[in-house]
């Protein structure tokens, strides 16, 4: 209901409908009866509708249909129209007169040439207009001429295929981990970042009038393409180009192969674990986890806290564990000192200063040298190889252990491998005694078709089984093969002094170091260890 009037039009009269609230005058009333083809209306009927606002319809005219026909004989009337434009101008509806008399019904043109004049001069539709004038179609409305509602556009979009807020904490349940802050977020090479559904341009409409009802335009927006991030051919999506962190600044997107940690890794920024090399330019604090897929690199102190790296791993000042620290390396492991950590390294463990009562295990070789300090104190050293340091032990006789061309962790994972090449084996006998037995059936005639089943699905897990074997046997052979080296190749060398109370395993042969001892080097040789000078 338009300003709170409203005008119905039927066969059997034109009906007005004025709301209490209505808030037009009788003026627009009026010029909406005249604009909707209405020109017979009875004005008192139309004033008392605007003034008593009773929201029910009251006639206000009658039909415009002339049906006295020329009572002396004459040539009869001319049809008629009745025109009827909607509110929003997009349609328009005739109602015919027919012609009387010997009056020949309207032209195409004739009726066209009536609607331009009444002011639908757009959209006319030809094949209704036909249809009414040679039906003819009376006493009903005809939509004959329709304009276009517009079609508005829309905005481009850039939708992410990855969440890129950081810095939310995780919930577990209820609890929620302030450590975990979401400060990484890891992409991998060829991972899709960005979809952009393109802008739609929008098509104006047209009134029955031939008013132009404006789109709207949709506007464009631009890719966030920053560096590591590749755009597709068709413009539309964005692609990690290598593994690495997703950054978000000033509006763009970009890819770094290197996590960097402006200063301490604490409850500001909480755990990290990133695909690529972390660089932490402060400390790490007690409590957070460093976990990277290449080096680590920390410019202070890594406290009570892990780190795990698969490359390389460089700590520029020193880890003081106070027993709770773990830093484990595929590579190397580089420190100024180590004090109360536990250190794992699947290379050498270079340290500049001091090791004090800590577990350190390396696959290569462990060497506590490069100052005058060079100590080793307290704890356990194990070593693939060689362990080298300036000074080994302490004057108060410190319980020191060293061992040599012996790894634990090695004869433990050629361990699990024997183990799991047992289970993979006992469980190829079975597959196999139940292939034969399925075999030696299906000779004696075809298989059921549940059983005809079984027999393929067992014959391909027996060729997967063997696969299994044959890789395990490899890697056995592998881990074997490192241990008799280690074991061939150990050596303890002590620049300084090596003091009573260290424990030496050298290639499986313990020694109880008893006396002050300087510039040796321990080494086993026909099943016991011999000392002899530095070299």
């Amino acid at each position: 209901m338009n300003k709170g009037f409203e005008l119905n039009i039927t066969e059997e009269g034109v009906f007005l409908v004025v709301a209490p609230d209505c808030t037009a005058s009788i003026g627009e009333i009026i010029s909406a009866l005249k604009e909707r083809g209405v020109t017979n209306y009875d004005g008192n009927e139309v004033k008392n509708a605007f003034d008593n606002k009773q929201g029910a319809p009251v006639r206000v005219a009658d039909p415009r249909e002339d049906k006295e026909e020329d009572k002396d004989g004459g040539e009869g009337r001319e049809a008629d129209f009745r025109i009827k434009i909607s509110e929003d101008a997009l349609t328009c509806e005739l109602w015919l007169i027919p012609p009387s008399g010997d009056k020949a019904m309207p032209t195409l043109e004739n009726v066209k040439g009536f609607m331009n004049t009444h002011g639908a001069v757009y959209g006319h539709d030809e094949d209704a207009i036909k249809e009414m004038i040679t039906a003819p179609i009376v006493k009903q409305w005809v939509v004959t001429a329709k304009g276009n509602a517009p079609e508005n556009g829309c905005d481009a979009k850039i939708n992410y295929k990855t969440d890129i807020d950081i810095s939310k904490p995780k919930t577990v349940g209820e609890n929620v981990d302030m450590k975990e802050l979401g400060a990484v977020i890891n992409v991998i090479q060829g991972q899709e970042i960005v979809e952009k559904t393109p802008l739609v341009q929008g098509r104006d409409g047209m009134t029955v009038t031939g008013k132009k009802i404006p789109a709207y335009v949709g506007k464009d927006k631009n890719m966030p393409l920053g560096k590591g991030l590749v755009l597709s051919d068709d413009k539309l999506r964005l692609y990690a180009e290598f593994d690495g962190n997703l950054i978000t600044k000033d509006g763009k997107l970009s890819v770094s192969q290197v996590f960097d940690v402006k200063g301490d890794v604490d409850y500001g920024i909480g755990n990290i674990d990133f695909i690529g090399t972390v660089m932490v330019h402060g400390s790490v604090r007690e409590g957070f986890d460093v976990r990277a897929g290449g080096d680590i690199v920390v410019d202070g102190v890594v406290e009570g806290a892990t780190l795990k790296s698969e490359g390389n791993l460089t700590i520029k000042t020193g880890i003081r564990g106070t027993g709770k620290a773990t830093v484990i390396a595929k590579g190397d492991v580089s420190v100024s000192y180590i004090d109360q950590a536990k250190v794992r390294s699947g290379g050498n463990i270079a340290v500049s200063e001091a090791i004090l009562h800590s577990d350190i295990g390396a696959r290569g070789e462990v060497v506590a040298a490069g100052s005058k300090k060079g100590q080793i104190i307290g704890g356990m050293i194990q070593a693939g190889s060689e362990v080298t340091c300036e000074v080994l032990g302490s004057d108060m006789g410190t319980k020191t252990e060293v061992i040599v061309g012996d790894i634990p962790e090695l004869a433990e994972e050629k361990k699990r491998a024997d183990e799991n090449l047992s289970q993979l084996q006992e469980q190829l006998e079975k597959i196999e005694a139940n292939v034969g037995f399925l075999k030696s059936l299906q000779q004696k005639g075809p298989l059921p078709g549940d059983k005809q089943a079984m027999l393929t699905r067992m014959t391909k897990a027996k060729f997967q089984l063997r696969a299994q074997c044959d890789a395990t046997k490899k890697k056995i052979g592998e881990l074997s093969d490192e241990l008799e080296k280690s074991k061939s190749a150990g050596c303890v060398r002590v620049k300084g002094t090596c003091y009573p109370g260290v424990t030496l395993t050298v290639c499986g042969v313990r020694y109880i170091v008893r006396e002050k001892l300087k510039f040796t080097r321990f080494v086993c040789k026909d099943g016991e260890v011999k000392i002899k000078s530095f070299d």
